[in-house]
């Protein structure tokens, strides 16, 4: 459901999740309000912390959050937001600067309850890193774990894809706003109705920029119960995915491999720092039995939680 209040926080100039975060937590304290009178009430705003400009555009924003409500209707866009009970609990657990605010979704938002594994890595991933990830999403597939990642060109892709192939589900965390997503060639055919779900914690209109993407993994990790590291550099947008795992204490599933490789530096430095390694059957097949574990018991979190590191 449409949030139209939801809304006028978050697109009015000078606001945004910061804003709505300050709100939400207010409400929580305060059964009898509810977030149109909040929205309604510039000195009540003011006494939030909120700036006395951004409260009266917060109050003058209901035009512009209708139209842009009935864009949201006229592509069949829905939103959940931290107020909200259906708001991921994971994303939650997230330390507290990387929680987004509202995300906007299209396809079955059930997926999220379904036990999840993350999957980073990069855009120029080699040969091996390509056919072990679609292994490893196909073999999550078939035991019911939606595999999720973050619509890039790569190991995502290529994750997103063997997992649909393989009739399993998964889960696009999109950089873009929702209304800028377009279907990819390389899913389009393969996508029905509940196997999929397309995730924005970002203004719907926005278009792609390199620091959202930074933004964007902490959702994957957010969403997921594990992720899996194929191939990281030292830097970028795998590497902070892998440093995010870590600092949200999310079990880290390294793939090991027996000859080094440049596109993969950074898989030494994760494990050791707290990453477990993934490794191969005789076959060259990885071999997820502590992935399995991990989503079934507490041990590996407790693991994590015990950990100190210095990632900086």
């Amino acid at each position: 459901m449409i949030n139209r209040d939801v809304l006028r926080i978050i697109i009015a100039k000078g606001s945004g999740d910061g804003n709505l975060k300050k709100i939400s937590k207010y409400i929580a304290n305060e059964p009898s309000c509810i977030l149109s009178d909040v929205c309604n009430d510039i000195a009540l705003m003011c006494s939030l912390g909120i700036n006395q400009d951004i409260a009266k555009n917060i109050y003058d924003s209901r035009e512009n959050a209708l139209f842009l409500e009935e864009q949201l209707y006229q592509n069949h866009v829905e939103m959940c937001w931290i107020g909200d009970e259906c708001f991921p609990v994971g994303l939650k657990k997230l330390n507290v600067g990387n929680i987004p605010a509202v995300l906007f979704y299209q396809g079955n938002y059930a997926l999220l309850q379904n036990k999840c594994v993350g999957f980073t890595g990069s855009r120029k991933v080699s040969d091996s890193g390509i056919r072990i990830a679609d292994s490893s999403a196909r073999q999550l597939s078939t035991e019911g774990i939606s595999v999720v990642s973050g619509y890039a060109k790569g190991v995502d892709l290529t994750a997103h894809k063997a997992a649909l192939q393989a009739g399993g589900s998964t889960i696009f965390v999109i950089v873009e706003g929702i209304l800028k997503n377009r279907i990819k060639r390389e899913v389009k055919e393969l996508l029905s109705d509940d196997n999929h779900l397309f995730i924005s914690q970002f203004l719907p209109n926005l278009t792609w920029s390199a620091s959202n993407a930074m933004k964007r993994n902490n959702t994957i990790v957010g969403v997921s119960d594990a992720m899996i590291l194929i191939e990281a550099g030292m830097d970028g947008g795998t590497f902070n995915a892998g440093e995010q795992s870590i600092k949200n204490k999310k079990p880290l599933f390294v793939v090991e491999y027996g000859v080094s490789k440049p596109t993969a530096e950074g898989n030494k430095f994760f494990l050791q720092h707290g990453g477990m390694p993934l490794r191969g059957d005789k076959n060259g097949n990885p071999i997820l039995k502590r992935v399995y574990s991990s989503l079934q018991d507490n041990k590996i979190k407790e693991n994590y939680e015990q950990l100190s590191l210095n990632l900086s």
